[in-house]
């Protein structure tokens, strides 16, 4: 039988890596992290005072407390995955790269606490400061479906609703886990 070209289904799909700033980003990671981040600040109602040191650190913390762990549950799994696969104890060099690869969730909380930081300064009010990262989220999703579907070799309209279809589902999340908890 001869060689057959792969159709597209058969194919392997390519892992997407980027590299900025000397760190390597994972789209699937980022994408992840986005949509829990999204909902974790969904959540939060520090109100309508200018930022001050408590609402700052409270930021912070939501930022922080729930990438955190996803990333520790995701390298808890991967561990248990690779061990089994493996079948033999965990070296420290595959522990070590499990907790990098890991520690990938949590880029996403940067730029939310940069943008805290800054706007802090400007007397902005957490609940405006929460929003607006919200909007960068969406955007941030509409992006990366853009990027799928230019990675998909798709044409640009069909690339425009793949971001608009992104951002719209991003959105939903946050809806169904603002409906879930209030």
């Amino acid at each position: 039988m001869a060689d057959q070209e792969a159709t597209p289904d058969q194919r392997e799909p390519r892992e997407l890596k980027l590299r900025l700033w000397g760190l390597t980003f994972d789209a699937h990671r980022l994408v992840y992290a986005t949509i829990i981040l999204m909902t974790a600040l969904a959540i939060y109602d520090e109100g309508t005072a200018p930022l001050t040191t408590q609402p700052i650190l409270a930021m912070f913390g939501i930022a922080i407390a729930p990438l955190f762990a996803l990333s520790m549950a995701h390298a808890f799994s991967d561990a248990i995955d690779l061990q089994i696969r493996s079948g033999h104890r965990l070296t420290w060099r595959e522990r070590r790269h499990l907790l990098a690869d890991n520690l990938e969730y949590l880029y996403i909380a940067i730029p939310p606490i940069m943008l805290t930081i800054v706007l802090s300064f400007f007397g902005w009010d957490a609940n405006d400061v929460v929003g607006l990262v919200q909007l960068l989220g969406l955007a941030s999703l509409a992006m990366w479906g853009g990027f799928a579907a230019r990675a998909a070799g798709l044409s640009g309209w069909v690339q425009a609703r793949f971001a608009v279809s992104y951002a719209i589902m991003g959105a939903i999340v946050i809806t169904v886990e603002l409906i879930l908890t209030h």
